[in-house]
């Protein structure tokens, strides 16, 4: 496995293409971009083939695009416009590089019924497989173990991509929420050929959904068992990025530079602990 910067490391203390050239600069060759980000970037007149060619410039891969949110429990027009965005970020994912679009069922869903939640998010899913299909993109959904989301846990994620069924449909990982959802690392060997990215973060010890999104923090400083879920995921088959993604307002308010200079070296050096840590394909030995 090897270190990918995630966008949202730095939400407000840098810019889209600043956070390119960081990070490569930092030493990492693989990049996950942020929605938000991307949008201001082409508001303020720039293009998607700019894009392409300052990620070319600066020798690093964007992987995946962060995030088509809140897809599920929409109707009429809605639920067509959920469909219209996805178009367009796998028009933008395709152009510039990428391989995955991270998808997150919805927030504050009408029903807290597991059955009626898997059946909603597997069917919006089914609907939007062809159109990331059509752009080459796969569709990686984030299970989040926070209060307002549907979808909280590893288990009840793989029960909705094992209900698709579908080669473009697959799971995102993230360490915190994992942990932070109750889930165990032994879960992950459940998941093979289903496991399309993977995000790293560490939290406190806390009892299960009681976290809060800004307590995620650096790996290595909280009590989520991260070597032991990047071990099992690479039994489960899965042996690519790993994306570093804080929200510790501590971490948000650092100097751009300064953050994803330290996102590199916390991110290798919990590869390297636990044993995983592999030459980039792209040629930066780690």
């Amino acid at each position: 496995m090897y270190p990918c910067y995630n966008m949202a490391t730095t939400m407000k203390s840098s810019s889209f293409e600043n956070d390119i050239v960081l990070a490569a600069k930092a030493g990492f060759r693989h990049i996950e971009l942020r929605k938000e980000k991307m949008l201001d970037y082409l508001r303020r007149g720039h293009t998607l083939p700019e894009l392409k060619q300052l990620l070319e410039d600066n020798q690093i891969k964007p992987i995946c695009i962060n995030a088509l949110a809140d897809i599920s429990f929409h109707k009429g027009q809605a639920r067509e416009t959920v469909k219209e965005f996805c178009h367009m970020l796998c028009y933008a994912g395709q152009l510039v590089g990428c391989r995955d679009l991270e998808v997150i069922a919805a927030f504050g869903a009408p029903t807290d019924d597991r059955e009626a939640v898997t059946a909603e998010t597997a069917g919006i899913l089914t609907e939007l497989a062809p159109i990331a299909a059509d752009y080459h993109m796969r569709l990686a959904l984030e299970y989040m173990a926070l209060p307002k989301n549907s979808v909280r846990t590893f288990d009840h994620a793989l029960e909705i991509i094992r209900r698709v069924n579908l080669p473009n449909v697959g799971l995102l990982v993230d360490t915190w929420h994992h942990f932070a959802g109750g889930s165990a690392p032994e879960e992950l060997l459940s998941a093979r050929d289903k496991i399309f990215t993977v995000h790293i973060g560490d939290a406190p010890d806390k009892a299960p959904l009681t976290l809060r999104r800004n307590e995620c923090i650096w790996p290595g400083d909280g009590a989520a068992p991260i070597a032991q879920m990047l071990q099992n995921l690479q039994k489960a088959g899965y042996d690519d990025i790993v994306s570093v993604e804080i929200f510790d307002p501590q971490v948000q308010a650092m100097e751009a530079e300064d953050c994803i200079s330290l996102a590199y070296q916390r991110t290798a050096r919990a590869l390297s602990e636990a044993g995983v840590l592999q030459a980039d394909p792209l040629g930066n030995l780690n």
